[in-house]
């Protein structure tokens, strides 16, 4: 890139610093420190004030139960007094027996394939006979397949549509089949995102763009039930490994997805890409902290999932995600996510990326 190009981007970042060294003097910084000590107090004098709307009696239902948040969350609702309605994709799996051995009249635990249409109605045709006096407090939709690892390029049709039709249609299928009973409760859909949903990165473009459409949706559905009482509530998690499917091992899944890719790729593409630069990306996906941590406990997604069903005023959105985005600019975050991927993948860049 040309020295005047850089200098002037040295210049730029220059004056933004000294503008802001300057701008903070003592009674500058007093002020600001006074706004945020008082917008903490008013926020939890706003939720406490809302107060809490107890679960007890209230029907919830929660799809992906198989794994992770889930089945985490239809235990913790369950102790809560809640009738869960646990909804799982393989109702012969370790997840649900596990939920099934919880042998009690509120863990209810049904079927459910989020990709099927004729799925989706027998699911309602069951919740409806269960709550058609009560309706339905809360639709949780968790069900998704995990992050995909792939260029552009490498990614075939089948996978972009197989991502799309459970991440974004399948919450679709959900939310339209049981708006009515949420509505007739008044209740609360809670749909879970990804931090991926605000942030791209490269190689996911199949899982990306399904959670940047699920965003938007839910943002849609908000506005409109909002004159039904309804409330819509965003949870975007990040870096939590015990969210893969229930189809597969997270990283048996990742290695079947990509054979899968490449085997179907051209000569062109596989030339341009190179096997081992694109084992390189898999690997390191694999070994990072957002594919790699089956341990990591669910905790504070489920908090912010109860909360999100209990509260009186629940935030519209609960954020694991890059803050600062908001204010930089476009270029900038855009390189801050190639080094980011860089370092992550080893992933070899072009200078005219940069």
């Amino acid at each position: 890139m040309p020295f005047i190009v850089r200098s002037l981007e040295a210049g730029i970042a220059g004056v933004v610093v000294l503008t802001v060294y300057y701008a903070l003097t003592t009674p500058t910084v007093l002020c600001l420190a006074a706004l945020a000590v008082l917008w903490g107090v008013y926020r939890r004098e706003r939720k406490r004030a809302a107060g809490t709307i107890p679960l007890t009696g209230k029907h919830v239902l929660i799809t992906g139960c198989d794994t992770g948040f889930g089945k985490d969350l239809a235990k913790r609702l369950h102790a809560l007094d809640c009738h869960v309605i646990a909804t799982v994709l393989n109702p012969d799996g370790q997840g649900a027996k596990e939920l099934r051995d919880v042998s009690s009249s509120r863990m209810t635990v049904l079927p459910l394939d989020v990709s099927s249409d004729d799925s989706v109605s027998k699911c309602l045709r069951l919740v409806r006979d269960m709550c058609s006096d009560s309706g339905l407090w809360g639709l949780v939709n968790n069900a998704g397949l995990s992050f995909s690892i792939g260029s552009i390029e490498l990614t075939t049709m089948r996978q972009y549509l197989q991502y799309a039709n459970v991440n974004i249609f399948g919450m679709v299928r959900t939310t339209r089949a049981f708006l009515p009973l949420i509505r007739q409760a008044r209740g609360r859909i809670v749909n879970v995102t990804s931090v991926h949903g605000r942030m791209s990165m490269p190689c996911r473009a199949a899982y990306n763009l399904t959670k940047f459409a699920a965003e938007t949706f839910s943002d849609i559905t908000r506005l409109e039930m909002a004159q039904f009482g309804v409330k819509v509530v965003v949870i975007e998690p990040g870096g939590f490994g015990r969210t893969a499917d229930a189809r597969f091992p997270q990283a048996e899944r990742l290695r079947g997805e990509f054979e899968e890719m490449w085997a179907e790729a051209s000569e062109e593409v596989k030339e341009l890409y190179g096997r081992e630069d694109m084992d390189k990306i898999l690997e390191g996906f694999k070994n990072s902290a957002h594919a790699a941590r089956p341990g990591a406990p669910t905790t504070p997604v489920t908090d912010v999932m109860t909360e999100a069903l209990t509260s009186g005023d629940p935030e519209l959105r609960y954020l694991w995600t890059i803050r600062l985005k908001p204010y930089m600019s476009d270029r900038m975050f855009h390189r801050l996510t190639l080094y980011r991927f860089s370092h992550l993948t080893r992933f070899r860049r072009s200078p005219s990326v940069a």
